[in-house]
């Protein structure tokens, strides 16, 4: 007899990817763990609910991987956002479904998999506390690059975000916990680690130990050897402090580079969304990071089309993108969310509006993109490899310290005479620039 063979298909943000990458943890223990649907025994698919396009991708491929189960395929169980917000909805919905597992259930997924297989229709959505900790974890991103999760859950409210509802109250990791995972990541040839959290500026405000962020950052720049590279995503502005800035600017590990999501600067809007900004204070807050870090690259997102959002307000964040000039923006139409404030919020703006504002704001950054990185003309910058290019195995692709993987532009380098392996970092003389990625040759 065969040993159980389980697929995972993963879907969303890097904080869902730790996650799959705890579950096959947890499913190598036992079970064999392949990449081929086809060869599956179980698929397990780990879903993003966060968005309208989200959950529609999930359950499209919700219903692909069900399609196997006509061959070899016995037990088709779904994990992640989707799951923890409509478990039962989807179990009743959605025959093929063999169980649902939350988000705060990961350690029974061993469990699930065996009532599927038995006939069983398992629906684990319990609130449990789960944190992520020491488990098992089988890490699906190149060698040299790893996600460490220093916090569950959101502490924030905004009125259109749906995050609280699934992941629950913010429940952040041990300070030393983070420390050794990140010591033993780089022992195993990590080059590249990226903190990430729902809000990564809130970690530590549920402890009582007084740890927070900028302890951290200040105890992994003792700890990790000068030449790791250190990253932090999800940086809620009026949480980000001179104190964490501070530590930021004066660490040897950490990239330049400052996530901040703002989602509007027009004070009504955010008002409406349950975002206490000021734009005097967010203007102050942008000053006091290019006091401190001149070289910091600014990312950031919008939302458009939120309830209310009127002609006025849009113009208003548009000229402020012309005048901040972010190196990185992402821009989201605004979608209802069942069970949030903003579900319900008058007076909508049609989706085409919506959309054609997030186009026109796209548009606006792709030529301030395009200019800065012309700057970059003539620089040397540090690279990260991280392989050949799908376009030409002639050219090598990588990343700067201010292009963080998978939602940033790259930098794309001819192979030089020596040998560059992914997870090298080599001197890159700019020479041409694009609208988001950049080109040029290895000095040596």
């Amino acid at each position: 007899m065969h040993k159980v063979a389980v697929a995972l298909i993963h879907l969303g943000c890097p904080k869902n990817l730790v996650d799959s990458e705890v579950l096959l943890g947890y499913l190598s223990d036992e079970f064999t763990i392949t990449d081929s649907l086809a060869s599956a025994d179980v698929i397990v698919v780990n879903t993003c609910g966060f968005i309208e396009s989200a959950k529609e991708e999930a359950i499209d491929t919700i219903f692909q991987a069900a399609e196997f189960k006509q061959d070899r395929c016995r037990a088709l169980i779904v994990t992640g956002c989707l799951a923890q917000r409509y478990g039962r909805v989807l179990l009743d919905e959605i025959p093929e479904i063999d169980g649902i597992l939350g988000v705060e259930e990961l350690p029974r997924i061993r469990e699930v998999v065996h009532k599927a297989l038995s006939g069983q229709r398992p629906l684990c959505i319990e609130r449990t506390g789960y944190l992520v900790s020491k488990g098992p974890r089988i890490r699906s991103t190149p060698s040299f690059s790893a996600y460490i999760k220093v916090a569950e859950g959101c502490l924030n409210q905004c009125a259109y975000c749906a995050i609280p509802l699934i992941r629950g109250k913010q429940r952040s990791r041990p300070l030393e916990q983070i420390v050794e995972e990140a010591k033993s990541l780089v022992a195993s040839g990590v080059r590249e680690i990226t903190l990430i959290a729902q809000d990564t500026t809130g970690y530590g405000l549920d402890l009582s130990s007084g740890d927070r962020l900028d302890v951290l950052i200040g105890r992994l720049s003792d700890e990790l050897p000068e030449d790791a590279w250190l990253r932090t995503l999800y940086l809620y502005p009026t949480r980000l402090t001179p104190q964490i800035i501070s530590a930021m600017s004066s660490s040897k590990q950490f990239c330049r580079y400052m996530d901040l999501p703002l989602q509007h600067i027009s004070e009504k809007v955010l008002k409406s969304m349950g975002r206490p900004f000021q734009k005097e204070k967010t203007d102050e807050l942008i000053r006091l990071i290019r006091e401190k870090m001149p070289d910091a690259a600014l990312r950031t997102t919008f939302l458009v089309g939120f309830p209310g959002e009127t002609d006025a307000d849009f113009a208003e964040l548009m000229e402020f993108v012309k005048e901040i000039r972010f190196d990185h923006v992402g821009v989201f139409a605004f979608s209802p969310e069942e069970g949030t404030k903003a579900y319900e919020m008058k007076p909508v703006v049609p989706k085409e509006i919506a959309q054609e504002r997030a186009d026109l704001i796209m548009k606006v950054q792709q030529e301030i993109s395009r200019e800065k990185n012309a700057a970059r003309i003539g620089q040397v910058l540090e690279v990260l490899c991280t392989g050949v290019s799908e376009e030409s195995e002639l050219v090598l692709t990588g990343r700067t310290r201010f292009q963080a993987p998978e939602i940033d532009g790259v930098t794309y380098f001819g192979i030089p005479d020596a040998e560059v392996k992914p997870g090298d970092v080599v001197n890159v003389k700019i020479t041409q620039a694009l609208e988001y990625d950049l080109a040029g040759d290895v000095i040596i």
